[in-house]
């Protein structure tokens, strides 16, 4: 969750956030030390707390005043054209006892849905990452697209994947694998009309992450109405596409 400079809340500001949010419980608060306020006496200073929503725990952590979380790399952006040079950033991530299903849809979704609910409730949260396809999603389009997913839309490929040119002059997707384990290579004929080819590829993205990991080969038909081969390459990380 990314802020303008010297916004990040703190946990008061939070707190209030989550109790707009509705639907959202603090079950524990993250103290990182002990030190003097402005009146003397001593008191806590809350970095993060842990978020209970639908049966299920996250951490939200890097409040103010303390350190901002670092930044990882990003490559794409999507409703968002500033720096993230310019940002600060808190961390929602699932809590411990989830670590074994973070990949899994009902756990992302119910990840998503907490960051997107905060929206428009913390003054200066203009952008979210995500770290598995290096984006960096503009607040509103973040919300937009999460909150469809959630009413029973499709899932916001753009933002939770992403593509990009290779080297050979195809096209490639860029974090399907963190849901699939696979991600997707556009032969370079498709890839020509990069348009085309992206939107054939939200389409992929949303089809994979519900049915899960292709084992065989399968064929679609293309929006221009031709047949499309879909083949696991041997290993099984990448899922070719090409005209059949």
């Amino acid at each position: 969750m990314l802020f303008a400079k010297g916004q990040r809340p703190d946990a008061d500001r939070l707190a209030a956030a989550i109790e707009a949010a509705g639907r959202l419980t603090v079950t524990h608060r993250f103290a990182q030390s002990d030190h003097p306020d402005t009146a003397g006496s001593h008191s806590p200073v809350f970095t993060g707390f842990e978020l209970l929503r639908d049966g299920m725990t996250y951490d939200l952590t890097g409040l103010a005043p303390g350190p901002s979380v670092a930044i990882p790399p990003i490559r794409h952006r999507f409703g968002f054209s500033g720096s993230s040079d310019d940002l600060e950033a808190a961390v929602l991530v699932p809590g411990p006892h989830l670590a074994a299903g973070a990949h899994s849809i009902p756990v992302v979704r119910t990840q998503a849905g907490i960051a997107a609910s905060l929206a428009g409730l913390l003054p200066g949260l203009v952008a979210y990452g995500w770290k598995p396809a290096r984006t960096l999603v503009g607040a509103d389009f973040f919300a937009s697209s999460v909150s469809a997913w959630l009413e029973g839309g499709a899932f916001p490929s753009l933002g939770f994947t992403a593509f990009a040119t290779d080297s050979q002059g195809g096209m490639v997707s860029e974090g399907l694998s963190w849901f699939t384990g696979q991600e997707l290579r556009f032969s370079n004929d498709i890839a020509k009309d990069r348009a085309n080819a992206a939107r054939l590829g939200v389409r992929l993205v949303n089809q994979l992450v519900s049915q899960g990991r292709l084992t065989s080969q399968d064929h679609i038909i293309a929006p221009d109405g031709g047949r499309l081969a879909l083949e696991p390459t041997r290993d099984g990380k990448t899922i070719r596409v090409r005209r059949a």
